[in-house]
């Protein structure tokens, strides 16, 4: 029993082990194929970097191309970074002390429920608020209140409401644009609506349009329309100052408060992007019970004189609430606020045309891709980039914050990063294959004997373009996997590291075939003041082979040691 137990046991070593070396060898594989994959990229990157770099470029252009067909096309699609910008700004416009929210807010409710009930009010409530205003000397009123339907069991206050809208001139009442499905449905022609434009063409005239009206008509000669225009992503970003649809436009809430108070609009466009002051504060508010029971002090009454007040709801289950570029959630008061005072003041946001963006884009695009086919220097194009990465950004957030335009350097920002990041990986991918660094040389590994020559100078020697002629030289006549590159040779902060830092050399295996090509051009005027050494090779030309590493070792140190005692000993 002892005996078949131990050759049991011996037997689930046995397969155990195999299994293991399997599994290893496996995993092996594994890793050594990722090595060959980078080995690979490496080979292309040193063989087609200008090539590559340029579809690098060609393929950002054509993205740029795309983004502006498509900006054009869809000029009110956001663009990402919007809300990032104005979020981030330093400043913003400071709201104008000229512009009063008047809130029915939750307080006023509170304040009002013992006397009046609960909302809604009866519509004396709502006129008595427009007397007080009046009476005060406000320049215009934008009444955010949609009043469809008479109040049950109280006619009287009604018809004090119709009165009071008819002798209060200064005063824009809302209308509600509905679902233009129902068109059809409705009898409600657009050109009956004071302020339309209707086009003549396609029967424009007689074009109906399904909307909710006031129930007053003493309010309908101050019509406009109460509706946003929320981005695809339900953001609020724009205002529609004029409401354009296909055959007529209508004017909004903001406009006709505009005209009501005296100002002319003919200057703003027809929709405008939102300066939103969310830097410098807030719009006053003033809670509507405090006007209506007289708890307002001599300071705060005045505020109303020569004022654009924005009656509005905030309190919570009445007043429309609505995500913007810089809140979460903002209530309509401070939305038609924000576009009454950017039409008042010429604030809006102004942004660069689609064909200026494409311009910026595609520069930053070929100036990179310029540098890099140039061979600038890696430290100087690191440096440069984020030179111009920072200005664009800076221009970006002065703008935004310090001025009414937008100009969003984004695109290129992100266009900039995006090719110098391929350029940079070319570019280290093609030093890594130069300088055989250990992983990189997997593939294309001839092996074999022949001497190595052994090209060493110093940096001020050549020039960045000379040097990088000189490999391009040698590959071409011994084969790229056939010569390396050596420039880091020495570092470190050792006294000597200034003078042995600028050394640098190229290692080359030559056939005997191959030698007289490489001797006529290494004896070119550039090149003839290079010191050259020969050995003859006694491992294989394998540069992931130690016994290949350290025979070159010597090699080199040699070679750096023989040219290094020429230039501080000339004379000898």
């Amino acid at each position: 029993m002892i005996k078949l137990f131990k050759m049991l046991l011996n037997i689930i070593k046995k397969i155990y082990g195999k299994c293991f070396s399997g599994l290893r060898k496996l995993i092996k594989r594994g890793f050594d194929f990722k090595s060959l994959s980078t080995s690979w990229a490496a080979q292309q990157s040193r063989r087609f970097g200008f090539q590559t770099i340029m579809i690098v470029g060609l393929l950002a252009s054509l993205y740029a191309g795309y983004e502006f067909v498509q900006q054009t096309l869809s000029p009110d699609t956001p663009k990402p970074a919007h809300d990032v910008i104005l979020k981030g700004r330093f400043s913003s416009p400071p709201p104008s002390s000229n512009i009063v929210i008047l809130d029915i807010d939750e307080r006023t409710l509170a304040s009002l429920s013992s006397e009046y009930g609960r909302w809604p009010w009866s519509r004396d409530v709502l006129a008595n608020g427009l007397d007080k205003l009046s009476e005060l000397g406000v320049k215009a009123v934008l009444f955010n209140v949609l009043l469809s339907d008479p109040v049950k069991n109280n006619s009287d206050a009604d018809t004090i409401m119709r009165f009071t809208a008819q002798m209060v001139r200064p005063v824009a009442f809302p209308f509600i644009r509905l679902n233009p499905e129902n068109d059809k449905e409705s009898q409600l022609k657009v050109a009956s609506i004071p302020g339309a434009v209707v086009s003549p063409l396609n029967g424009g005239a007689e074009k109906t349009l399904a909307a909710i009206l006031p129930m007053f008509d003493t309010m309908h000669d101050r019509l406009g329309v109460a509706n946003q225009q929320p981005d695809a992503d339900g953001i609020v970003r724009r205002y529609p100052i004029i409401w354009r649809e296909e055959g007529f436009t209508l004017p909004s809430i903001v406009q006709r408060t505009l005209d009501v108070g005296g100002h002319k609009t003919a200057q703003v466009p027809e929709k405008i992007s939102l300066n939103w002051r969310n830097k410098r504060g807030r719009y006053e508010r003033i809670s509507y019970s405090d006007l209506l029971q007289g708890d307002l002090d001599k300071e705060r009454l005045s505020r109303f004189q020569n004022a654009y007040v924005v009656l509005s709801l905030s309190a919570p289950g009445l007043g429309q609430t609505k995500a913007t570029s810089v809140r979460a959630v903002e209530d309509d008061g401070e939305i038609l606020a924000t576009a009454l005072d950017d039409s008042l003041q010429g604030t809006w946001l102004r942004t660069m045309p689609a064909v200026v963006i494409l311009i910026i884009n595609l520069v930053t695009i070929w100036v990179l891709v310029w540098l890099s086919l140039r061979k600038v220097v890696s430290a100087a194009l690191n440096q440069l980039f984020v030179l111009v990465q920072s200005g664009l950004g800076t221009v970006t957030l002065v703008s935004a914050s310090y001025t009414n335009y937008l100009v969003d350097m984004s695109d290129s920002m992100t266009f900039g990063l995006g090719v110098f990041a391929a350029i940079k990986l070319v570019q280290s991918l093609d030093d890594s294959w130069s300088r055989a660094k250990p992983g990189y040389r997997k593939i294309g590994r001839l092996g074999g004997s022949g001497s190595v020559q052994v090209i060493g100078y110093f940096q001020d020697m050549l020039t960045p373009r000379q040097a990088l002629s000189l490999q391009k030289g040698l590959e071409k006549i011994a084969g790229l996997q056939n010569v390396v590159r050596i420039d880091d040779l020495f570092g470190g902060e050792s006294l000597i590291e200034p003078t042995c830092s600028k050394y640098k050399c190229l290692l080359v295996r030559v056939l005997d075939d191959q030698l007289p090509a490489f001797k006529n051009f290494t004896a070119q005027t550039n090149f003839n003041k290079l010191y050259l050494t020969s050995h003859q090779l006694v491992s294989i030309w394998d540069p992931e082979n130690t016994e290949f590493a350290n025979e070159l070792a010597s090699l080199v140190l040699r070679n750096a040691s023989s040219l290094l005692e020429d230039r501080l000993n000339p004379a000898a």
